[in-house]
């Protein structure tokens, strides 16, 4: 057998899972774009009650009561869980795929609360190689992140644009690498961003991300920021966004 022959493709799996479910890959709608939501996201989103559990799809998949084409499903942590669950989600037909999720800051004018659009990830990931992606920086779609920048602008929430870090192991940060990557312009450090970008670039699906800054990594050490309230409040302004976004 060849070496190179994979051994399973994702829609392989999801056909059957979805077939177990009660369900016809060929003969349901799914939504074009899937937002994936870090837990506390997600949870503040159900109990806005916008949406209907549909499929069991790279999770539970919801989609929006008032756009079918939209829907949100918890996002897995890390770069290879979250990769699996693009796989599974752009198998099932998905062909946009936005992560909401949190990360620390790096640069010194970034703040608890803030609200960041990627333009891409620093990888620091095993996910990416293993694609074939030997690059150091993996891009969001363009046009995608372009859209998600204008919907929160005309959504008055405050949002700063750049780059950022993706790492596999979050305990492991050191203090040469926040120089390093705040050197190089990256604005916030998570761990999910290359994982998706990556298996949208391989899938030829467009990705972007929006990230809420929890904590700061600085000279100082690591502060965390879930005791205010800054941090709730973007959350609400980004979901008051994403539902108003599948009214358009």
């Amino acid at each position: 057998m060849d070496r190179n022959y994979v051994m399973t493709e994702p829609k392989d799996l999801v056909r059957i899972e979805l077939k177990n479910a009660g369900f016809d890959i060929d003969n349901i709608k799914i939504p074009k774009r899937v937002f994936l939501l870090a837990d506390d996201i997600y949870d503040a989103m159900l109990e806005r009650e916008c949406g209907t559990y549909k499929y069991p799809l790279g999770g539970k998949l919801y989609v929006f009561n008032d756009n079918p084409d939209i829907g949100f499903v918890k996002g897995k942590m890390c770069s290879p869980g979250i990769a699996i669950q693009a796989e599974d989600l752009i198998a099932g037909g998905v062909k946009e795929l936005i992560h909401v999720g949190l990360a620390g800051g790096l640069q010194p004018n970034i703040n608890i609360g803030e609200v960041i659009v990627t333009d891409g990830a620093y990888n620091d990931t095993a996910v990416a190689r293993l694609y074939g992606f030997n690059h150091d920086f993996i891009e969001t779609s363009k046009t995608l992140t372009d859209e998600l920048e204008c919907l929160l602008n005309n959504s008055l929430v405050e949002v700063k644009r750049g780059k950022h870090w993706t790492t596999d192991a979050g305990y492991r940060e050191t203090w040469g690498q926040v120089l390093d990557y705040r050197s190089k312009g990256a604005l916030c450090v998570e761990m999910e961003g290359v994982g998706l970008f990556t298996i949208a670039k391989y899938r030829q699906c467009k990705s972007s991300a929006i990230y809420i800054v929890t904590d700061i990594l600085n000279e100082n050490g690591w502060s965390l920021g879930w005791n205010g309230n800054e941090i709730n409040k973007s959350i609400g302004k980004i979901i008051d966004m994403i539902i108003g976004s599948i009214k358009i």
